[in-house]
């Protein structure tokens, strides 16, 4: 009887301590960060921005500091990008951090890659950017000129990316001067210089597609044309005033 109880009173004595602890251990996880604070090796000292083309260094500096609140201890390349992301509208690709120590505390250099875009999007009123990745974004600070694309869907454009971005790339190469392109469930259109050309839509084009328009091209001698690829071997011509 006398081990039994023994037992018991281990046994109850148990709960309390596991309370004390876990109590002791959140305290503790609390306030680690405000104790870290004061001790200056930790402190970010300065913030050396670089790369930037079109994003504020002074948005990443704030960035910085919003994300490990004045120490460089909590500051990691993921935290800070989607920081700056949420701030910028998604507008930068890749951060990379660099930290000088000092018994005084650290100066970290921030390296920044923007989006670069290929095109603008746009869907009804809505306007975005999108980078070679697929990715959109929105920077008004852009100004340079891109082609347009109209759709009826950005998940569209996202999901069929690869196809769209392989189709821009192509007919840049016969126009560098693409400025707008048209993207439904149905067909994809794209004026070039004096050209229209009707496609498959873009969950249907392909290499093979984009060499028969060439063909089609280099043996044309109208001044302007309408191209309808009706299927992968088949076109209409018509030729233009």
């Amino acid at each position: 009887m006398k081990e039994e109880g023994k037992i018991s009173w281990k046994a109850r004595l148990e709960y309390p301590l596991a309370f004390v602890w876990l109590i002791a251990m959140s305290l503790g996880g609390f306030f680690l960060p405000s104790s870290l604070n004061t001790i200056p090796l930790f402190k970010i000292k300065v913030i050396e921005v670089v790369g930037t083309q079109t994003v504020s260094p002074e948005l990443i500096s704030s960035a910085c500091y919003q994300t490990a609140k004045g120490n460089w201890l909590f500051l990691s390349s993921d935290r800070l990008l989607a920081e700056i992301n949420n701030l910028t509208k998604n507008s930068v690709e890749q951060v990379k951090i660099k930290r000088d120590l000092g018994l005084d505390g650290a100066k970290i250099y921030v390296e920044v890659q923007e989006r670069i875009p290929i095109a603008s999007v746009v869907h009804d009123t809505n306007i975005l950017l999108i980078d070679h990745k697929g990715e959109f974004f929105y920077n008004p600070a852009i100004e340079s000129p891109l082609p347009v694309v109209y759709t009826f869907s950005f998940d569209y454009i996202k999901k069929h990316f690869p196809n769209l971005k392989a189709f821009i790339d192509f007919v840049k190469e016969i126009d560098p001067k693409i400025k707008e392109i048209y993207v439904t469930d149905r067909s994809t259109i794209v004026y070039i210089s004096s050209n229209k050309i009707v496609l498959p839509p873009i969950s249907k084009l392909d290499l093979s597609m984009f060499d028969r328009i060439r063909k089609v091209y280099n043996k044309l001698e109208m001044k302007s044309t309408n191209v309808l690829m009706i299927s992968e071997s088949m076109a209409i011509i018509k030729e233009g005033e």
